[in-house]
């Protein structure tokens, strides 16, 4: 049975050695059914397939002839900075590791004889790119809460302890405030007391992990004591060290009205 499509993984392997490729590619992908691997036998081949096709991780060899595995590293990080390179070598010595470790290799690993270790070397890719993933996932969230904050086009917040720890100037016209009287104010005190139950344990559920992201909409109140149509969008996010809740506001009320 194979891994989802959006699961898999695609690996460049790079050696010298083609009886090692093809026993590498045997290998890998008998120990985890998510890693695809494709192979070359030069450095400079490997930058060429680096730049003709999607790759989520790099294999490599360290002694190669024309560009060693360091050189190929320098190479790759010129131009994807962030993509996880394990150094794979049978040349191994604690100076050759701390080269590749200034260079920004993600990962190490010398070569041995058998097939055992390559249940490892599976293990360390997967990990590898899991991370690359989450970083990677993480910056875009953040792009887009940026653009929203900049943009205000929706309200921001952010909850720690029981009080708005950051608002935007969206957020804080929605409910008549400016955005310094917010910070320091519980959340519940522009929420209807119809909904302030509900809120609050929903909050409690996120903060308490039991509840990654919750999406609902609530009755909110305005600082004349009018009420409004809200639309919360949030998840827990660590913050400072802390578990905080992060997330937006679409006031319905107000697009009613533009509508």
């Amino acid at each position: 049975m194979h891994a989802p499509i959006d699961d898999r993984i695609q690996v460049l392997h790079v050696d010298d050695e083609v009886g090692l490729l093809d026993l590498t590619q045997e290998c890998l992908e008998r120990a985890s059914d998510r890693l695809d691997v494709v192979r070359e036998t030069t450095a400079a081949a490997g930058l060429d397939r680096l730049a003709e096709s999607a790759v989520d991780c790099v294999l490599s060899d360290y002694d190669m002839p024309g560009m060693d595995g360091l050189a190929f590293l320098d190479r790759v990080r010129e131009e994807y900075d962030d993509l996880p390179f394990i150094l794979y070598t049978g040349k191994g010595s604690e100076e050759i590791a701390s080269e590749a470790i200034s260079a920004g290799v993600t990962d190490y690993l010398q070569k041995e004889s058998g097939i055992d270790h390559y249940d490892v070397l599976a293990n360390k890719i997967e990990t590898a790119v899991a991370r690359h993933r989450a970083e990677r996932e993480l910056r875009t969230t953040k792009e887009q809460y940026q653009r929203l904050v900049e943009q205000n086009v929706v309200g921001i917040y952010l909850i720690q302890n029981g009080e708005f720890r950051f608002v935007n100037e969206k957020l804080a016209a929605i409910h008549g405030y400016d955005r310094s009287e917010m910070i320091g104010m519980s959340p519940l005190t522009v929420v209807a007391e119809s909904d302030r139950d509900r809120v609050r344990r929903n909050l409690q559920a996120r903060l308490a992990g039991d509840r990654e992201e919750l999406n609902y909409r609530i009755v909110g109140k305005h600082r004349d004591g009018s009420t409004l149509d809200l639309e919360l969008h949030g998840g827990r996010i660590e913050y400072e060290g802390g578990p905080a809740v992060m997330g937006v506001v679409v006031n319905w009320s107000e697009r009613d009205g533009e509508a």
